[in-house]
């Protein structure tokens, strides 16, 4: 039994079939180190990128209530109704959301609530903010003490900075204010010369149409055939009554075939 012992101590043991050494198993196997430190940098970067937008999603107010964040805001346009400031208070309280999720649609509506502006458009410039492009209505006439028509041919408010000094006057029953407008284009594209364009275009129901040239002449027009009566006072401008344009005062075209001139040494 002793020997037997012995015998099997001292006989060194057959590899196993398939079994590698311990270094090339090492060789072999899954290298963890290099995905850790990819892992850990992931991890880092991503911290980095959220805790960036989360401070910038996170301002405080007062940071953007400075004089300084209307840098961020670049306004173009030719403004006349409207001023720059303005546009920029009304967009202001819009740059807290930040510069990836500031809501344009919203911007573009309250500016829209204005109502001499007529058209916005707003995108984003990355850094400082976002640049509006804006235009306004534009005014054809102005309409009583305190406001203008403008060509869409809405009565809007008349801005107090506004200079209106060059624009015929328009009057008449609010209601008819789309028909008083197409009268009154059809006439500017007809009196061209300067002595001649639309001063003031009035209607009412008793005496019809009446216009007031910029020379100073008035047309009693009624209230048929505008253009026609319009008309005809120009072919008598420019023949009979050509040598005594700078007398007339008000001539009375609702006649047939005639016209009625009052000169203006009748109305001293």
């Amino acid at each position: 039994m002793r020997s037997a012992q012995k015998k099997n101590t001292g006989t060194p043991r057959a590899p196993v079939r398939g079994a590698s050494p311990l270094k090339e198993r090492e060789k072999r196997g899954f290298h963890w180190r290099p995905w850790l430190f990819t892992s850990v940098f992931m991890f880092l970067l991503g911290g980095l990128l959220s805790g960036g937008y989360w401070l910038w999603q996170h301002l405080p107010a007062i940071q953007l209530s400075r004089v300084d964040a209307l840098e961020q805001v670049e306004v173009r346009g030719t403004f006349n109704a409207v001023t720059e400031e303005q546009i920029k208070e009304i967009l202001l309280p819009y740059l807290q959301a930040g510069f990836f999720s500031v809501d344009i649609r919203a911007m573009r509506a309250a500016l829209l609530e204005k109502p001499w502006i007529a058209k916005v458009s707003i995108s984003r410039r990355w850094p400082k903010g976002v640049v509006v492009e804006v235009s306004e209505a534009q005014p054809l006439a102005i309409w009583g003490r305190d406001r203008l028509l403008v060509t869409s041919g809405a009565l809007l408010p008349r801005p107090k900075q506004m200079q209106v000094s060059t624009l015929p006057e328009l009057a008449g029953d609010e209601e008819l204010v789309g028909q008083i407008m197409s009268q009154y284009q059809a006439l500017a594209g007809l009196l061209t010369t300067r002595d001649m364009e639309v001063k003031r275009l009035s209607f009412d129901d008793l005496s019809g149409w009446h216009l007031e040239l910029m020379s100073g002449i008035e047309l009693k027009l009624g209230h048929e055939a505008l253009l026609e009566r319009v008309n005809r006072f120009l072919t008598l401008s420019r023949g009979l009554l050509a040598p005594y344009l700078q007398k007339v005062a008000e001539v009375d075209t609702r006649y047939g075939n005639a016209v009625a001139v009052q000169w203006k040494n009748e109305q001293e």
